[in-house]
């Protein structure tokens, strides 16, 4: 393994929480799961890579079902990926992707306490506290319509953008121009 020197913070009821991101190396789902977010409670978040899976549904339109896997993992719920296909198909609504307004339906059924609030949009600022407080924020881009994870690290302020099993840095503003506007897909889940 080669560890990254990426720290984040979350704020979990008041404690804070480091994790680093590590890199999966010489390892049989290297290619499904390039990336690990490791909690310092030992919960490791693998961050997939969706064109690298048998199913095709997956491959072509399986962006939000890796945010869905991911804010579960964030949670503390242990699915893979095939078990969160199965449980989409049979409870949420789907058009040709499964829209976010959907997911986070579907995360609030299998999480207790309803973690994942739903925002057809959201300002700069908005977005930008709710990733200082250490939420994990589902986002939907436009052109073409994508479904990516942000993270803040707290320790060097930097926002880490989490698609098809790659980590980039980028900015609130930067994310914020790049918003879906389709009516059916447009939106950003905040998981708590």
């Amino acid at each position: 393994m080669v560890f990254i020197d990426t720290i984040v913070y979350f704020l979990f009821s008041k404690e804070v929480e480091k994790v680093r991101t590590v890199a999966t190396k010489n390892r049989k789902r290297k290619k499904k799961f390039p990336w690990r977010i490791v909690l310092d409670n030992g919960r490791q978040i693998p961050v997939p890579s969706q064109y690298n899976f048998k199913s095709s549904f997956i491959r072509t339109h399986g962006c939000s079902l890796v945010a869905f896997y991911m804010a579960l993992r964030y949670k503390g719920i242990k699915k893979n990926m095939q078990q969160v296909l199965q449980y989409a198909r049979k409870k949420l609504k789907c058009g040709a992707k499964y829209p976010l307004a959907e997911i986070a339906r579907g995360i609030n059924m299998i999480c207790p306490g309803k973690p994942a609030v739903y925002h057809k949009s959201i300002s700069d600022k908005q977005l930008k506290a709710h990733l200082d407080k250490g939420c994990m924020i589902l986002f939907e881009e436009g052109n073409p319509i994508h479904t990516v994870v942000l993270l803040r690290d707290s320790k060097t302020g930097k926002i880490y953008r989490f698609s098809d099993g790659k980590k980039n840095v980028t900015t609130v503003e930067k994310e914020n121009k790049k918003k879906c506007t389709n009516e059916k897909y447009r939106g950003i889940v905040v998981v708590k």
